[in-house]
Protein backbone atom coordinates (compact mmCIF):
# COMPACT_ATOMS: atom_id res chain seq x y z
CA UNK A 1 0.00 0.00 0.00
CA UNK A 2 0.98 3.55 -0.51
CA UNK A 3 0.71 7.10 1.12
CA UNK A 4 -0.61 9.65 -1.44
CA UNK A 5 -1.02 13.87 -0.28
CA UNK A 6 -3.86 14.64 -2.76
CA UNK A 7 -3.97 18.13 -2.92
CA UNK A 8 -6.68 21.18 -3.99
CA UNK A 9 -8.21 24.46 -3.00
CA UNK A 10 -11.76 25.03 -1.84
CA UNK A 11 -14.79 27.46 -3.30
CA UNK A 12 -16.28 27.78 0.08
CA UNK A 13 -19.59 26.73 -0.23
CA UNK A 14 -21.32 23.66 -1.73
CA UNK A 15 -18.73 21.35 -3.03
CA UNK A 16 -17.81 21.81 -7.22
CA UNK A 17 -17.10 18.68 -9.20
CA UNK A 18 -13.63 18.89 -9.02
CA UNK A 19 -13.70 19.17 -4.91
CA UNK A 20 -15.95 15.95 -4.86
CA UNK A 21 -13.87 14.51 -7.16
CA UNK A 22 -10.57 14.87 -5.68
CA UNK A 23 -13.08 13.85 -1.70
CA UNK A 24 -14.28 10.87 -3.27
CA UNK A 25 -10.65 9.64 -4.70
CA UNK A 26 -8.87 9.94 -0.65
CA UNK A 27 -12.53 8.37 -0.31
CA UNK A 28 -11.24 5.10 -2.02
CA UNK A 29 -8.48 5.12 -1.82
CA UNK A 30 -8.64 5.04 2.28
CA UNK A 31 -11.21 2.33 1.66
CA UNK A 32 -8.85 0.06 0.13
CA UNK A 33 -5.81 -0.08 2.56
CA UNK A 34 -3.77 3.34 1.33
CA UNK A 35 -2.43 6.49 3.86
CA UNK A 36 -2.82 9.21 2.89
CA UNK A 37 -3.52 13.20 3.65
CA UNK A 38 -5.83 16.02 2.28
CA UNK A 39 -4.15 19.56 1.72
CA UNK A 40 -6.67 21.36 1.40
CA UNK A 41 -8.89 24.79 2.49
CA UNK A 42 -11.42 22.75 1.21
CA UNK A 43 -14.75 22.41 3.50
CA UNK A 44 -14.79 19.19 5.56
CA UNK A 45 -16.86 16.68 4.24
CA UNK A 46 -19.35 14.07 6.29
CA UNK A 47 -17.98 10.76 7.20
CA UNK A 48 -17.06 8.45 6.27
CA UNK A 49 -15.84 10.78 3.02
CA UNK A 50 -12.37 10.78 2.61
CA UNK A 51 -12.42 7.96 5.04
CA UNK A 52 -9.53 8.38 8.10
CA UNK A 53 -7.21 11.10 5.99
CA UNK A 54 -6.65 13.79 8.10
CA UNK A 55 -7.05 17.40 6.82
CA UNK A 56 -3.17 18.88 6.72
CA UNK A 57 -2.22 22.53 6.10
CA UNK A 58 1.72 22.07 5.07
CA UNK A 59 2.85 18.89 3.30
CA UNK A 60 5.20 18.37 6.10
CA UNK A 61 2.87 17.52 8.07
CA UNK A 62 2.64 14.53 6.98
CA UNK A 63 5.60 13.81 5.59
CA UNK A 64 7.10 12.03 2.18
CA UNK A 65 4.52 10.80 0.13
CA UNK A 66 5.02 7.71 -2.63
CA UNK A 67 2.39 10.53 -4.78
CA UNK A 68 1.43 14.36 -4.76
CA UNK A 69 -1.87 14.61 -6.57
CA UNK A 70 -2.83 17.97 -7.75
CA UNK A 71 -6.94 18.98 -8.63
CA UNK A 72 -8.05 21.78 -10.22
CA UNK A 73 -6.23 24.17 -11.67
CA UNK A 74 -8.78 26.93 -11.37
CA UNK A 75 -7.49 27.11 -7.53
CA UNK A 76 -4.50 27.39 -8.72
CA UNK A 77 -2.34 28.21 -4.59
CA UNK A 78 -2.97 24.55 -3.90
CA UNK A 79 -1.37 23.43 -6.92
CA UNK A 80 1.80 24.94 -6.40
CA UNK A 81 2.03 24.29 -2.83
CA UNK A 82 1.92 20.10 -4.30
CA UNK A 83 3.95 20.79 -7.03
CA UNK A 84 6.74 22.30 -5.00
CA UNK A 85 6.12 19.58 -2.18
CA UNK A 86 6.66 16.58 -4.87
CA UNK A 87 9.83 18.74 -5.82
CA UNK A 88 10.85 18.75 -2.29
CA UNK A 89 9.81 15.33 -1.88
CA UNK A 90 11.47 14.19 -4.78
CA UNK A 91 8.40 12.15 -5.66
CA UNK A 92 6.31 11.60 -8.40
CA UNK A 93 3.62 14.31 -9.17
CA UNK A 94 0.41 14.15 -10.48
CA UNK A 95 -2.43 16.63 -12.01
CA UNK A 96 -6.31 16.61 -12.79
CA UNK A 97 -7.16 19.72 -14.14
CA UNK A 98 -10.64 19.66 -13.74
CA UNK A 99 -11.06 23.18 -15.24
CA UNK A 100 -10.79 24.53 -18.95
CA UNK A 101 -7.61 25.70 -20.10
CA UNK A 102 -9.50 29.54 -20.73
CA UNK A 103 -10.20 29.27 -17.52
CA UNK A 104 -6.79 28.62 -15.29
CA UNK A 105 -6.48 31.95 -13.64
CA UNK A 106 -2.53 31.62 -13.60
CA UNK A 107 -1.87 30.02 -16.70
CA UNK A 108 1.79 29.78 -16.33
CA UNK A 109 1.65 27.58 -13.14
CA UNK A 110 -0.69 25.65 -14.89
CA UNK A 111 1.49 25.00 -17.86
CA UNK A 112 4.31 24.38 -15.67
CA UNK A 113 2.35 21.57 -13.44
CA UNK A 114 1.31 20.29 -16.74
CA UNK A 115 5.07 19.17 -17.74
CA UNK A 116 5.76 18.13 -14.55
CA UNK A 117 2.93 15.21 -14.52
CA UNK A 118 4.08 12.10 -14.63
CA UNK A 119 0.42 11.77 -15.12
CA UNK A 120 -2.66 14.14 -15.97
CA UNK A 121 -6.00 12.86 -15.40
CA UNK A 122 -8.55 13.87 -18.30
CA UNK A 123 -11.99 13.42 -19.11
CA UNK A 124 -12.28 13.78 -23.08
CA UNK A 125 -10.11 13.80 -25.87
CA UNK A 126 -10.41 17.59 -26.25
CA UNK A 127 -9.37 18.14 -23.06
CA UNK A 128 -6.30 16.21 -23.54
CA UNK A 129 -5.71 18.23 -26.55
CA UNK A 130 -5.74 21.11 -24.51
CA UNK A 131 -3.37 20.19 -22.07
CA UNK A 132 -0.76 18.79 -24.47
CA UNK A 133 -1.15 22.08 -26.13
CA UNK A 134 -0.22 23.35 -22.68
CA UNK A 135 2.85 21.47 -22.28
CA UNK A 136 2.12 17.77 -20.99
CA UNK A 137 3.57 14.73 -22.10
CA UNK A 138 1.29 12.58 -24.73
CA UNK A 139 2.24 9.90 -22.49
CA UNK A 140 1.60 10.97 -19.64
CA UNK A 141 -2.44 11.48 -20.67
CA UNK A 142 -4.73 8.96 -18.85
CA UNK A 143 -8.14 9.36 -19.20
CA UNK A 144 -11.06 8.78 -16.19
CA UNK A 145 -15.07 9.01 -16.41
CA UNK A 146 -16.53 11.15 -14.24
CA UNK A 147 -19.13 9.85 -11.49
CA UNK A 148 -22.64 11.24 -9.22
CA UNK A 149 -22.61 11.95 -6.03
CA UNK A 150 -25.81 11.79 -4.74
CA UNK A 151 -27.20 11.18 -1.47
CA UNK A 152 -29.53 8.11 -0.48
CA UNK A 153 -32.63 8.07 -3.12
CA UNK A 154 -35.19 11.02 -3.09
CA UNK A 155 -38.93 10.77 -3.50
CA UNK A 156 -39.42 14.26 -5.80
CA UNK A 157 -43.49 13.84 -5.60
CA UNK A 158 -43.56 16.72 -3.36
CA UNK A 159 -41.36 18.55 -5.68
CA UNK A 160 -43.65 17.51 -8.73
CA UNK A 161 -46.97 18.52 -6.70
CA UNK A 162 -46.16 21.76 -5.62
CA UNK A 163 -45.97 22.31 -9.78
CA UNK A 164 -48.36 20.38 -10.89
CA UNK A 165 -49.76 22.93 -12.72
CA UNK A 166 -46.33 23.63 -14.93
CA UNK A 167 -46.17 22.32 -18.52
CA UNK A 168 -42.68 21.43 -18.14
CA UNK A 169 -39.70 22.20 -15.47
CA UNK A 170 -36.25 22.96 -17.34
CA UNK A 171 -33.73 23.12 -14.01
CA UNK A 172 -30.50 25.53 -14.36
CA UNK A 173 -27.82 23.99 -11.39
CA UNK A 174 -24.51 25.27 -11.57
CA UNK A 175 -22.35 28.86 -11.18
CA UNK A 176 -24.07 31.51 -12.01
CA UNK A 177 -21.84 32.80 -14.39
CA UNK A 178 -21.76 33.37 -18.23
CA UNK A 179 -19.08 30.75 -19.37
CA UNK A 180 -21.92 28.16 -17.44
CA UNK A 181 -24.88 29.85 -20.10
CA UNK A 182 -26.66 31.13 -17.03
CA UNK A 183 -27.31 35.21 -18.65
CA UNK A 184 -28.63 33.04 -21.98
CA UNK A 185 -30.65 30.73 -20.05
CA UNK A 186 -32.53 33.51 -18.69
CA UNK A 187 -33.04 34.89 -22.10
CA UNK A 188 -34.42 31.94 -23.30
CA UNK A 189 -37.27 31.27 -20.73
CA UNK A 190 -39.31 33.84 -22.31
CA UNK A 191 -39.23 32.23 -25.78
CA UNK A 192 -39.81 29.02 -24.25
CA UNK A 193 -43.04 30.31 -22.61
CA UNK A 194 -44.22 31.70 -25.77
CA UNK A 195 -45.37 28.39 -27.08
CA UNK A 196 -45.40 26.46 -23.27
CA UNK A 197 -47.02 28.95 -21.15
CA UNK A 198 -46.83 26.99 -18.06
CA UNK A 199 -43.36 26.04 -18.64
CA UNK A 200 -41.41 26.44 -15.01
CA UNK A 201 -37.39 27.47 -15.05
CA UNK A 202 -35.98 26.52 -11.58
CA UNK A 203 -32.85 28.02 -10.76
CA UNK A 204 -30.37 26.80 -8.54
CA UNK A 205 -26.71 27.55 -7.77
CA UNK A 206 -24.34 30.54 -6.32
CA UNK A 207 -23.05 33.46 -8.19
CA UNK A 208 -26.03 35.57 -8.48
CA UNK A 209 -26.22 39.21 -6.63
CA UNK A 210 -29.35 40.14 -7.07
CA UNK A 211 -31.16 36.91 -9.43
CA UNK A 212 -34.30 37.60 -11.86
CA UNK A 213 -36.73 35.41 -10.17
CA UNK A 214 -40.41 36.28 -10.96
CA UNK A 215 -42.83 33.36 -10.72
CA UNK A 216 -44.85 35.49 -13.24
CA UNK A 217 -42.07 34.79 -15.90
CA UNK A 218 -42.31 31.00 -14.62
CA UNK A 219 -38.87 31.51 -12.93
CA UNK A 220 -38.53 29.72 -9.53
CA UNK A 221 -35.48 30.70 -7.77
CA UNK A 222 -33.81 28.05 -4.88
CA UNK A 223 -30.52 29.55 -4.44
CA UNK A 224 -27.58 27.38 -3.02
CA UNK A 225 -29.31 23.90 -1.99
CA UNK A 226 -27.40 20.98 0.10
CA UNK A 227 -27.77 17.66 -1.39
CA UNK A 228 -30.84 16.69 0.01
CA UNK A 229 -32.59 19.36 -2.48
CA UNK A 230 -30.31 19.54 -5.55
CA UNK A 231 -30.81 15.23 -5.69
CA UNK A 232 -34.72 16.74 -5.66
CA UNK A 233 -34.38 19.06 -8.13
CA UNK A 234 -32.55 16.28 -10.42
CA UNK A 235 -34.83 13.52 -9.96
CA UNK A 236 -38.11 16.01 -10.61
CA UNK A 237 -37.22 18.32 -13.52
CA UNK A 238 -37.96 17.48 -17.10
CA UNK A 239 -34.76 18.80 -18.50
CA UNK A 240 -31.72 19.86 -17.01
CA UNK A 241 -30.01 22.87 -19.35
CA UNK A 242 -26.70 24.08 -18.85
CA UNK A 243 -25.89 26.33 -21.81
CA UNK A 244 -21.90 26.30 -20.76
CA UNK A 245 -19.81 27.60 -23.77
CA UNK A 246 -16.10 27.00 -21.14
CA UNK A 247 -16.17 23.76 -19.30
CA UNK A 248 -14.38 19.92 -19.06
CA UNK A 249 -17.34 17.82 -18.43
CA UNK A 250 -19.91 19.13 -15.63
CA UNK A 251 -20.18 16.38 -13.24
CA UNK A 252 -24.47 17.49 -12.75
CA UNK A 253 -25.16 15.94 -16.27
CA UNK A 254 -24.30 12.23 -14.64
CA UNK A 255 -25.76 13.39 -11.89
CA UNK A 256 -29.14 14.11 -14.09
CA UNK A 257 -28.44 11.02 -16.09
CA UNK A 258 -28.51 8.88 -12.10
CA UNK A 259 -31.82 10.36 -11.80
CA UNK A 260 -33.14 9.67 -15.18
CA UNK A 261 -33.14 13.13 -16.77
CA UNK A 262 -32.08 13.96 -19.86
CA UNK A 263 -29.71 17.23 -20.34
CA UNK A 264 -29.26 20.07 -22.84
CA UNK A 265 -25.50 21.45 -22.95
CA UNK A 266 -23.85 24.40 -24.70
CA UNK A 267 -20.91 23.66 -26.97
CA UNK A 268 -17.65 23.65 -24.90
CA UNK A 269 -15.19 22.22 -26.54
CA UNK A 270 -15.26 18.36 -25.92
CA UNK A 271 -19.57 18.65 -25.62
CA UNK A 272 -19.95 16.42 -27.82
CA UNK A 273 -17.68 13.91 -25.79
CA UNK A 274 -19.47 14.15 -22.64
CA UNK A 275 -23.44 14.21 -24.43
CA UNK A 276 -24.68 11.37 -26.78
CA UNK A 277 -26.55 14.22 -28.89
CA UNK A 278 -29.73 12.73 -29.63
CA UNK A 279 -29.13 9.57 -27.36
CA UNK A 280 -28.90 10.85 -23.66
CA UNK A 281 -29.58 14.71 -23.81
CA UNK A 282 -28.88 17.28 -26.99
CA UNK A 283 -25.85 19.72 -27.27
CA UNK A 284 -27.16 23.28 -28.92
CA UNK A 285 -25.84 26.38 -29.66
CA UNK A 286 -25.67 28.67 -26.55
CA UNK A 287 -27.74 31.29 -27.93
CA UNK A 288 -31.80 31.78 -26.94
CA UNK A 289 -33.35 31.27 -30.31
CA UNK A 290 -31.46 27.78 -30.41
CA UNK A 291 -31.94 26.75 -26.46
CA UNK A 292 -35.63 27.83 -26.96
CA UNK A 293 -36.33 25.40 -29.67
CA UNK A 294 -34.10 22.58 -28.68
CA UNK A 295 -36.26 22.71 -24.47
CA UNK A 296 -39.90 23.42 -26.47
CA UNK A 297 -39.11 19.83 -28.63
CA UNK A 298 -38.29 18.15 -25.32
CA UNK A 299 -41.03 19.16 -23.26
CA UNK A 300 -43.55 18.28 -26.03
CA UNK A 301 -42.06 14.57 -26.35
CA UNK A 302 -42.74 12.74 -23.07
CA UNK A 303 -41.41 9.50 -25.00
CA UNK A 304 -38.12 10.83 -25.93
CA UNK A 305 -37.48 12.55 -22.60
CA UNK A 306 -37.86 9.16 -20.83
CA UNK A 307 -35.68 7.26 -23.69
CA UNK A 308 -33.01 10.22 -23.33
CA UNK A 309 -33.07 10.21 -19.42
CA UNK A 310 -33.22 6.16 -19.49
CA UNK A 311 -30.06 6.16 -21.88
CA UNK A 312 -28.36 8.38 -19.29
CA UNK A 313 -28.60 6.08 -16.30
CA UNK A 314 -27.96 3.11 -18.23
CA UNK A 315 -25.08 4.79 -19.01
CA UNK A 316 -23.92 6.14 -15.44
CA UNK A 317 -24.40 2.33 -14.31
CA UNK A 318 -22.55 0.91 -16.80
CA UNK A 319 -19.49 3.24 -16.52
CA UNK A 320 -19.74 6.32 -14.46
CA UNK A 321 -19.05 5.03 -11.36
CA UNK A 322 -16.83 6.09 -8.65
CA UNK A 323 -15.01 2.78 -8.25
CA UNK A 324 -14.18 3.30 -12.16
CA UNK A 325 -12.97 7.30 -11.17
CA UNK A 326 -10.90 5.43 -8.76
CA UNK A 327 -9.47 2.52 -10.71
CA UNK A 328 -8.59 5.08 -13.84
CA UNK A 329 -6.33 7.01 -11.60
CA UNK A 330 -4.55 4.97 -9.52
CA UNK A 331 -3.56 3.15 -12.61
CA UNK A 332 -1.45 6.25 -13.65
CA UNK A 333 0.11 6.17 -9.84
CA UNK A 334 3.48 5.01 -9.63
CA UNK A 335 3.64 1.17 -10.46
CA UNK A 336 5.28 -0.48 -7.78
CA UNK A 337 1.88 0.34 -5.60
CA UNK A 338 -0.53 -1.95 -5.41
CA UNK A 339 -3.83 -0.35 -6.31
CA UNK A 340 -7.41 -1.34 -6.18
CA UNK A 341 -8.90 -3.24 -9.29
CA UNK A 342 -11.80 -1.97 -11.75
CA UNK A 343 -14.01 -4.55 -9.69
CA UNK A 344 -17.51 -4.28 -8.01
CA UNK A 345 -19.71 -1.65 -7.25
CA UNK A 346 -19.91 1.66 -5.86
CA UNK A 347 -20.00 2.11 -2.13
Amino acid sequence: MSRVLIAFGGYGGEWTGAERMAWKTAEHLATHGHTGAVLTDSLPPRAPDAGPWPRVRDPREFGRPDVVHAFDLARPQQVAVALAAANDFGCPFVLTPATAVELWPDPDLGRAACRAAAAVYVLTSAEAANVIAAGADPAAIRYIPQAPHLDAPVDPSGLRARFAGATGTVLFLGRRTAFKGYPVLLATAPLVRLSRPGTAFWLAGPGADDPATSAADGLHDFGVVDAAVKHQLLAAADVLCLPSTSDVYPLVFVEAWACGTPVVSGPFQGADEVVRHGVDGLVVDAEPGALAEALVGLLADEPKRRAMGAAGRRRVERENTWVHVAAAVTAGYPAESAWLPVSGGDR
